[in-house]
């Protein structure tokens, strides 16, 4: 599923981190990805734009407005003023608004669901749409963990106007899809998962080779959480890097 083309309402643009250390998380995912940083200083001080095979991939920054680090999964919409009032009126918080905005869209406005998950979204910015960051490196897709299915379908659906599919495999995954297309995934809390985690939304990537990358991972000071399991699609691994950041790794088939 090719989820880094920036294009219509409601789909994923691209995966954000909030670290504690971007600069030890940049030498880490350059490490494991082959990313590239430059500085991005219209964000502010810290933050780093990851770019892949030249073209921006995902962001690198403070944790600042995150309730805690990690990563943040990041959707396109028309008008983020019409989408923070939607969050909003469907039980969700604002966290932060972007205190800048460019001519073509830009600037993430950061949220949080009924669940407390946080998650980003802005307007499409040509000249920085990432879409031709696509395949081994690039962020593959976000996946919602809830405690409440329904209620998170519900939210997400009245924001996006996303349906969600049926549960399949052993642990009850399902795709979101918006007019006929997937374009996230949707897990309920896995028994293996500690009741401390709050619910998240996790950043997946994809690579050629799930157990060679995540020998490389492990290698550059990551922790690995969960081996290479096969979700028929492909195989994952979920990870944590070194700055206290949870990710996923999939080879898809």
């Amino acid at each position: 599923m090719d989820t880094t083309t920036a294009g219509a309402p409601g789909t994923p643009y691209w995966a954000q981190l909030g670290s504690p250390d971007p600069q030890s998380a940049a030498a880490f995912y350059g490490a494991l990805f082959g990313w590239a940083f430059t500085e991005d200083p219209a964000r502010g001080p810290g933050h780093l734009t990851a770019r892949l095979r030249g073209l921006p991939v995902a962001v690198l920054g403070p944790v600042g407005d995150l309730p805690r680090p990690g990563w943040t999964a990041c959707f396109t919409v028309d008008d983020t003023d019409k989408a923070a009032a939607s969050v909003v009126a469907a039980g969700g918080s604002v966290l932060a608004r972007a205190p800048y905005r460019t001519d073509a869209g830009g600037g993430e406005d950061l949220y949080a669901d009924p669940s407390g998950a946080h998650f980003a979204v802005r307007e499409p910015d040509a000249r920085q749409a990432p879409s031709a960051a696509a395949g081994p490196g690039g962020f593959a897709l976000a996946e919602l963990i809830t405690d409440d299915v329904d209620a998170s379908a519900a939210f997400y659906g009245a924001l996006f106007g996303w349906t969600a599919g049926d549960p399949a495999g052993p642990l009850g995954r399902r795709e979101w899809r918006l007019d006929g297309t997937a374009v996230s995934l949707l897990l309920p809390r896995p028994a293996a998962m500690p009741r401390e985690i709050p619910p998240y939304w996790d950043a997946h990537f994809t690579v050629t080779d799930v157990s060679a990358a995540t020998a490389r991972a492990t290698s550059a000071g990551g922790t690995l959480l969960m081996p290479s399991t096969d979700i028929g699609s492909g195989s994952i691994a979920v990870l944590l890097d070194p700055t206290g950041a949870v990710f996923t790794l999939v080879e898809p088939r």
